[in-house]
């Protein structure tokens, strides 16, 4: 009896070393076009279904600093801190763009398709052994310039590292895989999703170019490091301060861009 309860007691133990553990990561973003940003170097923490990214390199302008969310990131809360203001960013992620240059004119989009293969990759990333993939996604924009029609032709190719050994619901607030293309993208969401694993690496090629004219190139690349098993930290570590006010974004101010 006594040694059951002694393997009754080592259980328990175990059970709130799971239930009180969080997981931590860096994550890089590096960005390389005409604007010239600095690489945003963001820690996260993941503990059960509440999230926190924090940019530890954030420099004036910007519009947050801090990332909260306590639904596993369906819906999530930017804070400001400098300024002591929040806001609502859930609508916001979920705006699409178009990837690189977008066009800014009525245009019509053609000859969309993409395609997804898996490479050899004996190597590890962070000391976790990863697959690779190559996604290809293309598509042709006729745009509408007061009456004249021009072509333009755009490709994206991302390389894509994941790892099985860590749960794909530890990723937060990665840049998405997206074209800003609603037809194309809700295929490559699709496709993606065979993808199975946390992405530990990716690097994404974006090109543009009009009938006859230069290609405009811009690189994104995203890396995973650090991660790491830490104890949970407080619960108001996950929650919106008190004092802080309701802001959305405004462009132009300190503090925000």
């Amino acid at each position: 009896m006594i040694m059951c309860r002694y393997g009754m007691a080592a259980s328990l133990v175990c059970a709130a070393a799971t239930v009180h553990a969080a997981t931590t990561y860096r994550l890089t973003i590096t960005r390389k076009d005409r604007f010239k940003i600095p690489p945003s170097i963001e820690r996260v923490i993941v503990d059960a279904e509440k999230r926190r990214l924090t940019v530890e390199n954030a420099e004036a302008p910007f519009t947050h600093d801090v990332l909260l969310s306590s639904d596993g990131g369906r819906t999530v809360t930017a804070l400001n801190r400098p300024l002591k203001t929040w806001f609502d960013n859930t609508e916001m992620a979920k705006q699409k763009r178009p990837t690189g240059l977008g066009p800014q004119v009525k245009s019509e989009t053609k000859d969309a398709k993409i395609s997804i293969t898996e490479e050899p990759a004996d190597e590890t990333i962070d000391g976790l052994p990863v697959r690779k993939f190559v996604i290809r996604a293309g598509y042709t924009t006729v745009e509408d310039f007061s009456g004249t029609k021009v072509k333009r032709i755009h490709g994206i190719t991302t390389l894509l590292w994941a790892t099985d050994k860590l749960d794909r619901s530890l990723a937060f607030q990665m840049p998405p895989l997206e074209t800003g293309v609603e037809s194309l993208d809700a295929e490559l969401h699709a496709k993606t999703e065979s993808i199975i694993g946390f992405p530990l690496r990716r690097l994404t090629t974006v090109s543009s170019a009009y009938d006859g004219g230069e290609t405009v190139v811009e690189i994104l690349k995203m890396d995973i490091d650090d991660i790491r098993t830490v104890p949970s930290p407080p619960p108001e570590m996950f929650v919106k301060p008190a004092g802080y006010t309701n802001q959305p974004p405004v462009y132009g101010t300190f503090g925000k861009q």
